[in-house]
């Protein structure tokens, strides 16, 4: 019986980069067809009715810049950016060579590591044998603690906040155009496979980029407004996540001048130093759309904000 990939034996390259705190890579592709019925003979045979498109999604912990937000927006000729990416495993690999990322979320409560979720579209070619590794340096790794992670919102400086979510959604547009068809022989799925005719000729982000998030927090002395008093006023609000990350500088151990050591080496202290900042956005024209309040005997009377904004690029 052969044995299963365990995780340790797969790696995601991003662009070439082989990224850490990979938690899951998901994807797969549709090819939808279609029946064709003919007037006396009834089904005659399947066509391909949409144009094929793949979807990854990939979730990791957020320990470095996050290299996904450099595709949210568009690029100065109004196209989107595109990214190439593969899971290897055992010599094999899965890739696709262009996505187009969708939607970016990110999630931080108390006591845990805060991670991130992108979702991609394909289109284009996908599946096996389609490589993306390279030599691109691997980020480096700076675990967030709690007195890293900082939120400014309603509320924020007399309520204790314990979770927070932040959703980027940037859905693209492909544009296809029609190729000349070759001089002779068969067409349609029977003949040659004509490739550019699957993959746009350009791919637009669609404006603006909506952005929701979300606030959990225990209450000391926040108050939750009538919905009169929301619908009436109508104002923006200001919304600013901001999170570092620790990283830490290889130093040797020792007790006096004695170097503390193992059969594999001398042995490594972490030592602190000004920790870098890995993740941040600040908005000021966001609305407060949602609050709900918690109450429960086990628990802190608690409530949820939910925003809303828009970004244009």
């Amino acid at each position: 019986m052969k044995g299963g990939i365990t995780n340790n034996e797969q790696q995601f390259y991003l662009n070439g980069a082989n990224l850490s705190g990979i938690l899951s890579v998901n994807g797969g592709y549709t090819v939808n067809y279609s029946a064709i019925n003919t007037i006396g003979v009834g089904y005659n045979k399947q066509v391909m009715a949409q144009v094929p498109n793949g979807q990854v999604t990939v979730s990791k912990y957020l320990l470095y810049n996050e290299p996904f937000l450099n595709y949210t927006g568009e690029k100065a000729d109004k196209t989107a950016s595109s990214l190439a990416g593969s899971i290897h495993y055992n010599n094999r690999c899965i890739g696709f060579t262009k996505g187009y990322l969708t939607s970016f979320s990110l999630s931080c409560s108390v006591g845990e590591v805060p991670k991130t979720s992108a979702s991609i579209q394909v289109f284009g070619d996908f599946g096996k044998g389609l490589s993306n590794s390279g030599n691109a340096p691997r980020p480096y790794v700076s675990v967030p603690q709690i007195k890293d992670i900082s939120l400014t919102c309603n509320g924020s400086t007399t309520n204790r906040i314990t979770s927070f979510d932040y959703q980027i959604n940037c859905p693209k547009k492909p544009i296809y155009a029609l190729q000349n068809a070759p001089a002779s022989g068969p067409t349609g799925p029977s003949g040659p496979t004509n490739q550019i005719s699957y993959i746009p000729v350009e791919v637009l982000a669609e404006m603006p980029i909506e952005i929701n998030a979300s606030v959990n927090m225990d209450i000391d002395d926040y108050q939750v407004t009538t919905i009169y008093d929301q619908i009436t006023s109508d104002t923006d609000v200001s919304f600013a996540v901001n999170i570092k990350g620790t990283l830490l500088a290889d130093q040797i151990a020792a007790v006096g001048n004695n170097i503390l050591s193992t059969p594999a080496g001398p042995i490594g202290l972490g030592k602190v130093n000004n920790p870098p900042t890995i993740f941040s956005a600040s908005l000021s024209n966001m609305k407060l759309v949602s609050q709900e309040f918690s109450s429960t005997t086990d628990q802190f009377l608690s409530v949820k904000l939910g925003y809303k904004g828009y970004l244009i690029n």
